[in-house]
């Protein structure tokens, strides 16, 4: 057994070291040796040769090599295809990241969504602010403009040209189309709507000299920028001025007219003084007149004091300037002779300045005197034809 261990320890060890060795092993094996017959050769000496040829010469010589390098690649040391000291992922500059942020928001030509959200973006980690900057930038200029488009449209009104032209702004959709529309249109548009609004400013026929001189000296110099910075000044002196012809107006007119322009000072609006101007004084002095029209004390249910009779003594007269009864001078009807008339006339003369303040009673007793007199001077007339 001893030898047989060891001839397969050499044959092993042969084809490990030797491979050529033992290619040859078998001729050598097959020829037999010099003066030895076949049948000497021992046979149990040949048995574990075939297994040893096959088995561990063919598997483990080219598997020898390849083993040490399997703990190569888990340790990462061997191999070039991993470095131990590449990070997983690029470390981001915040301090950089921050510093483009800030000058985003510090770039001019935007509107107040664009800088209140590169603002908010401020509090994000550094790879959110590196998203922002990266993707979401682009978004919000892009709403930013169409946003300001929509509020100029809303402003201007519909139909106008500055309308329209948001309109067709919108419905093309690009950044392009809405940074022209702002930066191009609008500005021209607005001039001209300025001018016409100066213009509708110096024909107002209630504001004073001094604003008047002064919008018709800007709308000469035809600056734009003069034009917009005297008309977002305009509504303070317009409301001086209208105040200064309200209580002008005060001054004249009756207690309806006051009475409305002291409701309407209490505002600040321009447009509510000069629509108080235009339209609410008129109307205010139109009650006044109508009060005055039908009002007024009555006495005697407006009749004056009856005379005599034969149509001489009705005193139907007039009503006086202030609502009172005046009465018509009985003498002026009364047929008179040159010796009378002294005395007729004397009393048409004192009766004719009766008036509203004059007593009833001195009134009537003065008409009655009248008349007895008037008629005891037509029968001294008649006596008199009748004598002669």
């Amino acid at each position: 057994m001893s030898i047989r261990r060891s001839i397969a320890a050499a044959v092993f060890v042969a084809a490990v070291s030797a491979p050529t060795v033992l290619g040859a092993t078998p001729a050598l094996a097959d020829t037999p040796p010099t003066g030895r017959s076949l049948p000497d050769a021992p046979a149990p000496d040949t048995e574990p040769i075939g297994p040893a040829d096959t088995t561990p010469a063919d598997t483990t010589a080219p598997e020898a090599p390849a083993q040490p390098s399997a703990p190569a690649e888990a340790g990462g040391t061997t191999g070039g295809t991993t470095d131990p000291t590449a990070p997983a992922a690029p470390v981001l500059d915040e301090t950089a990241l921050r510093a483009r942020l800030d000058a985003a928001l510090a770039e001019p030509g935007h509107y107040a969504y664009y800088y209140a959200t590169v603002k908010k973006a401020q509090s994000g980690t550094a790879e959110q602010i590196q998203h922002f900057l990266d993707v979401e930038l682009k978004v919000v200029v892009h709403d930013d403009y169409a946003i300001r488009t929509t509020q100029i449209m809303a402003g201007a009104g519909y139909g106008t040209p500055i309308w329209q032209a948001a309109q067709d702004v919108l419905t093309d959709g690009s950044t392009e189309a809405c940074v022209r529309f702002l930066t191009v249109t609008v500005p021209a548009l607005t001039a001209s709507d300025n001018r016409v609004k100066l213009s509708q400013l110096v024909e107002d026929p209630f504001i004073g000299t001094a604003l008047r001189t002064d919008a018709m000296a800007v709308l000469e110099r035809n600056d734009p920028a003069e034009i917009a910075a005297f008309l977002e000044k305009a509504p303070a002196r317009l409301r001086t001025d209208y105040r200064i012809r309200i209580v002008r107006e005060m001054s004249v007119g009756g207690p309806e007219v006051r009475k409305a322009a002291n409701a309407v000072l209490d505002s600040d609006d321009p447009d509510v003084l000069r629509a108080f101007l235009t339209t609410g004084l008129k109307e205010a002095q139109e009650r006044d007149k109508a009060a005055q029209q039908g009002g007024g004390g009555k006495e005697d249910d407006g009749k004056g004091s009856k005379g005599g009779e034969d149509g001489n003594g009705n005193g139907d007269g007039g009503k006086g300037p202030d609502g009172g009864s005046t009465v018509t001078p009985v003498s002026n009807t009364t047929t008179t002779t040159t010796t009378t008339a002294t005395g007729t006339d004397s009393t048409a003369a004192g009766l004719a300045f009766t008036g509203p303040g004059t007593p009833l009673a001195a009134v009537t007793a003065a008409g009655a005197a009248a008349v007895v007199l008037g008629a005891g001077t037509l029968v001294a007339t008649r006596r008199r034809t009748q004598r002669s």
